[in-house]
């Protein structure tokens, strides 16, 4: 390949590699509100019970071990998943088929998010994708609270180009409709320079203040961009959202696109597609197999660019 095409490769992918890793995907809401049909899409995960105070004298703490990796059966999970799934009659009364999703067909259990785990995702531009970064969100549950953390960073040509990593934190209670985030936050290394954003979700004054010195009015339910990924497990029904970023606040149309298989590393999953539409739109494809995890997210940005986070591995302790 001449040397000018790869060049020109290179400070394309550079360009949009500086474009993914700005402390914000810039969310932005439909110019004009749409009228909001909320429909049941699925079984919510339950709200992880207390841990029971204990009974005998506190013992020294284990240590940590790392996490197992998920091994690849998703095929079978998925024939367990068609061999279990009611099949419907059609009958001449039924004039319209009957909505169901495949996490109509997991028990409670298999739904439940589990108290500690990590997912490593590859994260790709465009189309046909290119890699230009990798990502790691793992998540903890404690006493009536969580903390997600996703560390992101450029890998290969986009690395040696320009090497950029970005650190972003939410935390707060888990509560009966699922996650209330308390803050979330942007940490960016560039070029050997610190930026931290953040957030704060203010409940008692209703309103999110951010490091800027603005403020927005905090409607309930309120989400940042990492918890959003995770709360979509807790929904029952479709509707109205507010996502907020390091900088803003907006509404968003939540909108559940259907059931797709999906080809990853961790092999075929049946997924739920959710999609928030708007200037710019964020979709999110839950795997009902794995506990309705997050297994790929996709930012579209205002020229129709696609960055893609698609999951290579899911870890969680026995």
């Amino acid at each position: 390949m001449p040397f000018a095409l790869i060049a020109a490769a290179l400070a394309s992918l550079g360009i949009h590699t500086v474009v993914l890793f700005v402390p914000e995907f810039d969310l932005s809401p439909a110019p004009e509100p749409l009228t909001l049909q909320a429909e049941i899409v699925l079984k919510p995960r339950a709200i992880p019970a207390p841990t029971p105070a204990p009974t005998s004298a506190p013992t020294a703490p284990a240590k940590k071990t790392p996490l197992p990796r998920t091994k690849p059966d998703s095929r079978e999970r998925e024939e367990q998943v068609k061999s279990t799934a009611p099949v419907a009659e059609p009958t001449a009364e039924s004039s319209a088929p009957e909505k169901s999703t495949v996490a109509d067909v997991l028990p409670a259990a298999e739904l439940a998010l589990p108290p500690q785990g990590e997912i490593e995702f590859t994260v790709l531009r465009g189309d046909p994708p290119a890699i230009i970064g990798r990502s790691v969100q793992s998540w903890s549950l404690g006493e009536g609270t969580y903390r997600i953390v996703n560390v992101m960073e450029t890998v290969g040509l986009a690395a040696m180009l320009r090497p950029v990593r970005m650190e972003s934190v939410s935390h707060g209670r888990i509560v009966a409709t699922g996650l209330e985030p308390a803050e979330y936050s942007s940490r960016r290394q560039d070029k050997g320079k610190e930026k931290v954003e953040r957030v704060e979700f203010d409940r008692t004054a209703g309103l999110a203040r951010f490091s800027n010195g603005t403020t927005a009015p905090l409607p309930p339910g309120a989400q940042d961009l990492l918890s959003f990924n995770f709360q979509l497990g807790w929904l029952s029904k479709t509707g109205e959202m507010a996502i907020a970023t390091v900088k803003k606040l907006g509404n968003y149309r939540l909108e559940l696109i259907g059931e797709e298989l999906l080809e990853t590393k961790v092999g075929f999953l049946r997924t739920l597609h959710f999609r928030a539409p708007g200037e710019t739109t964020t979709e999110v494809w839950l795997a009902p197999a794995h506990h309705l995890l997050p297994v790929k997210i996709r930012h579209i940005d205002k020229k129709g660019e696609s960055y893609d986070q698609l999951a290579e591995e899911i870890r969680i302790p026995n």
